[in-house]
Order: C-alpha cells, then structure tokens, then sequence
C-alpha cells in the first residue's frame, strides 16, 4: 500500500503531497485540471512512465511479496525516490538503483490497468486464474503443478544437454585430436610445481660462478695466516675457542662453496635458459605451472568424455525421451482439470459479468506446443466475438470481472493504478463497476481516476485535482466536498440541490 506520495516541480503543479488512506481512492475533477499528469507522477516513481517531476517519493508499507535484498534496510516501511536533473536517479531506501531493477522489484505489487490493456486478459494470466480454481478445490493441485515444473525444467536441461552432445558427436574427432594434442604439448614439457622458481635461483648461481670462485680464492689467503693468530692469541692469552669457532665455521662454508662451484661445472647453461624460455613460454599461455596442470586435466577429462560420447549420449537420448513422454501424459492430465476449472471459473465470472449488464464469455482451451505451462492456451469468447473486438467499457468490465475472480481464488495484495475504468458506460454500469472495485478494495489498494458519481461515492478516500490561479492542486475532501463535487460530476459546474441530494444518498449507499 501506498502510505504517502510526494512530487515538487510537476509540470502544472507546484507540489503535490498527498497521504493515502487504504481501500478504493478515487481521483476527480474537471477536465484539464491535471487528474492525468497525477497519475503518470505516480506511476513513474515505480518506473511505469516517463519521470515529469524534478522530485518525487513515495512511502510503501514493505510487503513478503517484496524482493528487496541489499536494499531491504529493516524498517516497516519502504522509500523510493527520483530526482530529475540532467537525467533521472532512482533510489530506494537511500540507496542507488536503476530504473529497470526498480521496476522489476515493485511489479509485485503495483500495477497499472491502463484504459486497453491486455494484462489481464493475457493467455497466460487466464491459465493463472484457472490454476488458481483447481487449487482451490484440491490441495494437492498446487504440489502437482511444481513437480510438472520440475519435470519440465529436468526435461529442458537433459535436452539441451542433448543437443550440445549431438553438435560434439559431429567434430568428436576433431575435438579428440585437439585435446590430445593440447595435453602431449604440456606433457613433452612436464612441468613440476615450483620447478620455474629453483631454476632462476641456479640461474643467478651461474651467472655469479667466476664471482664467487675468485672471491674464495682470495679470501683463503687467511688460512694461511692461522697457526700464526693462534701462536699470538696463546701468548697474549686471548680466546683462542672463539677462533678456532669462527675458523672451523669459515672453513664449512668455503668447502659447501666449492662443492656447490663444483657441481655448478657439470651444469649444462644452455639447457638450463632453454627450460627457463619454456617454461616461460608456458607460464605466458596458462598464467602459471598450477594452472597449466590444472588445464591438462581438464583435456583429460573431455577426452574421456568424447571417446564416451557414444554410450553417453544414447543414455542421454533414452532419458530425455522417458522424460518427454511422462510430460506429455501429466499436460493431459492437468489439462483435463484445468477444463474442468475452466467451467468452475466461468460461472464464478459471469456471476460478475450479469452485475455489469454483460453477456457470458466462454474460456475457448486449445492445445499448444509443450512448455513449462503445459499444452494450453486459453482465450475468451463471448458468444463467437473475441475481445479484440469489443468496445472499451466492455473491455474494461471483463477485466474487472476476471480480477475480482482471481482476488477471490488467490487472495491479493498490492496496488492497483486505474485510468477511467468506468469510462464509455452507462449508469447502471457505472454502479456496478463501482461496486465490484470497492469489493476488490478489500485486498488491493485501488487508486483510479473516475469521471463517474458512484465509484467517487464508493470510495474511502476521494482526491480531486482543481486548477487555482492557473496551478494545478491536489487534495483529500471531507464528506462535505465530497458531496459537492460528486453534485458538480452530476449536474455541471452550476450544481443544483436535488444533485447535492442525490450525491448525498449514493455516498450512504455505499458505506453501509
């Protein structure tokens, strides 16, 4: 539900700030005056149409049905706002968000029924409604329908699964030569983990050899001088230990030296940069020896798999036909329930269509190829016309009838924007119009623009949109106003008292 709505610098406004009761809110006033570009405010803070306000927001009370995620901030309520400058920036709950996920989010619970809109009509809106008739008559419907989708969803993964075998099936050999291919180039290399790192470290040995064996052979000069220190040291009575340490420590090292220079002359140079370049060259490829591996593996088990392709895929065309014809069989089945539904629903709807002065329809069920739905498809006729070819008021009471349907099979929450519902009809239409959205207000907060007496008498909550000093205004009206407006929808602008009457009496009417 709409708590709040909030726009400034709308065009033909000034501001617009209007707190929201629950229930049916009606929208009037004369033409001109601004009903519509109030509507199209509203609707473009959910990203429904083009952004005319330099600011707007709306407060919504946060709903299950709502898929907020990281903006879900644990407050009762929800914010959205837009700012319009250069271009417009959408925000909820303070954080940043893109029109396209905006309205994605709040299409769960706001909807717009425009004059000629087939939302409601849809094909797959009316196998909706007839589901949700099942539903209501057998618990375990619902649990059969989410095992159809799984079936289907397990059908379209081995199938699609199939069809990549069948393209592998084709180039198999080709497939099979390039993996063996790939691995025999990593193989002849065989490289070892770290084996890249120790080369380079013998690298720089090398390149340090000349440096170091000149380096020892000048320094080993002090040995010579050895027995001649220990001599002094004894007769000066210094620590000859700590020499003889320090002597013993130097001699090791200068041996593991030349044990490391002599091995260092058995090394092969060129063999040892060439494997460093190769190593280098597949580093540069794969990223590293880890990941090169890792690779190989990987040809490893797709060489396994297409040199299997054959026994797989024959399992694979067995699976997908098993699943195939029990799919088949269940889409009968709930075919066959989803035409007795269809009678069900139909009475429901035409108890409905009879209030609003309405011949019965007729759900025409024909079979479609198979998909997650099933193999129905399902239209409307009412009595041979189609609903192409009905004019607008008519059109707008099927729609009326088929919500308040699926209102009372399913339950419902959210908001409904409407735009003249009770346009192009009668009076006694208009009643009943009125009355069926003020039973539909029970789970929908309904916000419509009428320019008929009895749905703004039918509503909890009447806004009217006048001009004053050539700026468009938006306020709520007491019973009083409501009274004077409703007389001024009657009679004109004059008004007169039977009208005040009359519009007093119709307000009664409908809030007993």
């Amino acid at each position: 539900m709409i708590d709040r709505f909030y726009a400034r610098s709308l065009v033909g406004f000034e501001t617009i700030d209007i707190d929201f009761e629950p229930g049916l809110v009606a929208i009037t006033g004369p033409s001109g005056a601004g009903k519509s570009v109030f509507m199209g405010a509203i609707l473009s803070i959910f990203g429904l149409s083009r952004m005319q306000a330099d600011v707007a927001e709306a407060v919504l009370e946060k709903s299950p049905l709502l898929d907020l995620q990281s903006f879900d901030d644990g407050e009762s309520e929800i914010v959205i706002r837009a700012l319009k400058k250069e271009k417009v920036r959408y925000l909820l709950n303070s954080l940043t968000i893109s029109k396209k996920r905006l309205k994605e989010i709040a299409s769960a619970v706001v909807r717009h029924i425009s004059q000629r809109s087939n939302d409601e009509l849809s094909a797959d809106l009316l196998l909706e409604l007839l589901d949700a008739m099942a539903a209501s008559e057998d618990s375990a419907y619902a649990k059969r329908l989410e095992s159809f989708h799984a079936l289907y969803d397990e059908y379209i993964a081995k199938a699609r699964k199939l069809g990549e075998m069948r393209a592998d099936e084709k180039r198999v050999k080709e497939l099979i030569e390039f993996a063996e291919f790939e691995i025999s180039k990593i193989d002849e290399l065989a490289p070892v983990p770290g084996e890249d790192e120790k080369l380079m470290e013998l690298k720089r040995k090398l390149s340090k050899r000349e440096r170091i064996s000149e380096a020892i052979a000048r320094a080993s000069t002090i040995f010579e001088s050895e027995d001649a220190v220990l001599e002094a040291l004894g007769l000066i009575e210094g620590d000859t230990a700590l020499f003889n340490e320090a002597m013993s420590m130097l001699h090791h090292d200068f041996e593991l030296a030349e044990e490391m220079l002599d091995g260092l002359e058995e090394v092969d140079v060129k063999s040892v940069l060439d494997r460093i370049e190769a190593l280098a060259s597949l580093k540069r490829r794969y990223g590293s020896i880890e990941e090169a591996l890792e690779y190989r593996a990987k040809k490893i088990e797709e060489l396994r798999y297409y040199r299997n392709i054959d026994h797989e895929l024959g399992s694979l065309e067995t699976d997908t036909e098993k699943l195939l014809v029990a799919l088949e069989k269940e889409a009968r089945n709930i075919s066959e329930i989803r035409t007795l539904a269809a009678k069900k629903v139909e009475r429901f709807a035409n108890g409905y269509l009879q209030q609003l002065r309405m011949p019965p329809l007729r759900f025409d069920i024909s079979l479609k190829p198979l998909d997650r739905s099933g193999m129905d498809r399902v239209d409307i006729d009412m009595q041979g016309s189609s609903i192409q070819t009905l004019s607008g008021g008519e059109f707008n009471r099927i729609r009326l009838a088929l919500l308040l349907c699926k209102s009372e099979l399913a339950g419902g929450e959210g908001v409904l924007l409407i735009d003249e519902i009770d346009a192009n009809v009668s009076g006694d239409e208009s009643i009943a119009i009125a009355r069926l959205l003020k039973m539909l207000s029970k789970n929908y907060q309904i916000i419509a623009i009428s320019h008929q007496p009895h749905l703004s008498a039918a509503a909890d909550q009447h806004l009217l949109v006048t001009k004053e000093k050539e700026r468009s205004v938006a306020r709520s009206l007491s019973r009083q106003e409501r009274i004077d407006e409703i007389s001024r929808m009657i009679a004109g602008e004059k008004g007169m008292e039977e009208a005040a009457d009359f519009a007093n009496k119709i307000i009664k009417e409908f809030s007993a």
